[in-house]
Formats: C-alpha cells, sequence, structure tokens
C-alpha cells in the first residue's frame, strides 16, 4: 500500500525539524562546552588585594558577556583582599580615580591576557597584576607600578601566557 500524501507531509516535516535540531546544537556546543570545559572544574580564581593604608573602591565592566565578579561597588579594606571564583572573565576592574584601570582575560582553558599601565606617575594607587598557576607556561610576567614607582612590563608580551589558575590584582604593591 502506498503511503498517503498527508503521512508522506508529516514524515517530511518530522525529518526537516530534527535537521534544525541538530543544527542549532552543533551551533550551540562551542558554548556548552565552554561552561562544561574540564578546566572549570579546578578553583580558578580573580583575586583583589588592599596592601594600602586606605580603603579601596572597586567597580567592574564586563566584556565579551562576562559575569559580574560582584555587584555594584566593592570596598577593600587596607591590608586585606578578596577572592571571585570564576571559570573565565573577561573586562576591566577600576579602583577609583586613583588608581589605573586593569583589563584582563583568563579564558576557560586558562590562557590569559592582562596589561596596566607601566609608567603610572601621580596615581596614589598604583597596581599591579601577577598570574598565578601550577605551573605556569609560556611568559607571564607581573605587570604595573609598584609604590616606589619601580614598573614592569606593560602586557603580557604576545598573549602567550597560559596554565593560569588565579589573576592578581594589587593594589599598592611595594615589590613589583
Amino acid at each position: 500500500m502506498a503511503p498517503s500524501s498527508s503521512s508522506s507531509s508529516a514524515a517530511a516535516v518530522l525529518l526537516l525539524a530534527v535537521a534544525v535540531a541538530a543544527m542549532l546544537a552543533a551551533s550551540s556546543t562551542p558554548v556548552l562546552a565552554d561552561l562544561t570545559h574540564a578546566n572549570c572544574a579546578k578553583n580558578k580564581k580573580v583575586t583583589v588585594q588592599n596592601l594600602c593604608s586606605h580603603d579601596v573602591t572597586l567597580t567592574l565592566e564586563p566584556l565579551a558577556n562576562s559575569p559580574a565578579l560582584f555587584a555594584g561597588a566593592y570596598t577593600l579594606h587596607p591590608h586585606s583582599h578578596a577572592e571571585f571564583p570564576v571559570c573565565w572573565w573577561t573586562g576591566r576592574l577600576r579602583a577609583g580615580a586613583d588608581a589605573a584601570v586593569v583589563e584582563f582575560h583568563v579564558g576557560v582553558d586558562g590562557g590569559s591576557f592582562y596589561l596596566a599601565p607601566n609608567a603610572q606617575p601621580g596615581q596614589r594607587v598604583p597596581v599591579s597584576v601577577t598570574p598565578h598557576g601550577s605551573p605556569l607556561q609560556g611568559r607571564c610576567p607581573a605587570v604595573g607600578c609598584a609604590v616606589q614607582g619601580r614598573c614592569s612590563v606593560h602586557q603580557v608580551p604576545s598573549g602567550d601566557c597560559r596554565n593560569v589558575q588565579e589573576m592578581k590584582i594589587i593594589y599598592c604593591n611595594p615589590h613589583v
């Protein structure tokens, strides 16, 4: 018995729906892979430390659809720190008009990019950025300036810093 045209049409529609669902699943796989990446199970974090003798108030500018590390402004009291767990993060961190802006990216795979000015004359709150990993791979120098004005490189050379498990931003660092 030959199939009716209505059952053939229904089969064609069903086949089309399955094909569209497969294409949508395939196109969303990279995003899902980022959220379930094995490196996310590791304890990755952003640590912000205040070695100044005064409060430092932080604000964020998340980029590339990064989730907020904290809501609104976050105040760090003298000689304290805060840790924010992440799988990945991209954006800028500001500590008011008295400090340079820090921009950084920690990738889901531990690859990183970060920068802070290596000339911060007159800054009341000098800042430095230091990646940590076990072990770090590639070139991962500290960037930024210390209280006495000693400064290090401006950014990680060629973005070749991998296996980062912690990005540490230090305000009023005396040891760059």
